[in-house]
């Protein structure tokens, strides 16, 4: 996992505390959805190409629009497939299981799975979001 230290404006770190409290993301989330969605935006692309080195030409993002969950958890799983069939467009369609992040499995694939598994049993922790910010788990 890539962990940045980013150095902002007061001005960027108000409009980021005012999203924090208008929505039910917390601040990673909306620094990375803003991440997520500037490798399609017309005006962030117009910025970058003022400074793009003439030899170069820019990256098409990896990840669809429809992909939440790259920037909705802090550490997705994500699974690349190889081969023949490559989708060369990267037109991929997201799992509905949030635990992995890639093609949706096809019917011969889904027959060659094992049984089901069993998970722990046990209490379920509680997650309280702090009036600063914060998140505490507690368990039992």
């Amino acid at each position: 996992m890539y962990r940045p230290t980013v150095r902002y404006a007061d001005v960027y770190k108000q409009y980021v505390d005012n999203l924090f409290h208008a929505t039910s993301l917390d601040r990673n989330q909306i620094i990375r959805a803003a991440l997520f969605t500037a490798a399609y935006s017309q005006e962030f692309l117009k910025i970058i190409s003022v400074y793009k080195k003439k030899d170069v030409t820019l990256p098409s993002p990896p990840w669809q629009l429809e992909q939440t969950e790259l920037w909705m958890e802090q550490n997705p799983t994500t699974r690349e497939e190889r081969g023949v069939n490559v989708d060369s467009q990267r037109r991929t369609k997201v799992k509905k299981d949030p635990g992995i992040i890639g093609r949706e499995r096809s019917e011969d694939q889904k027959d060659r799975r094992l049984g089901q598994t069993t998970g722990r049993e046990g209490e379920v922790p509680t997650i309280i979001r702090t009036s600063g910010g914060g998140i505490k788990i507690r368990i039992g």
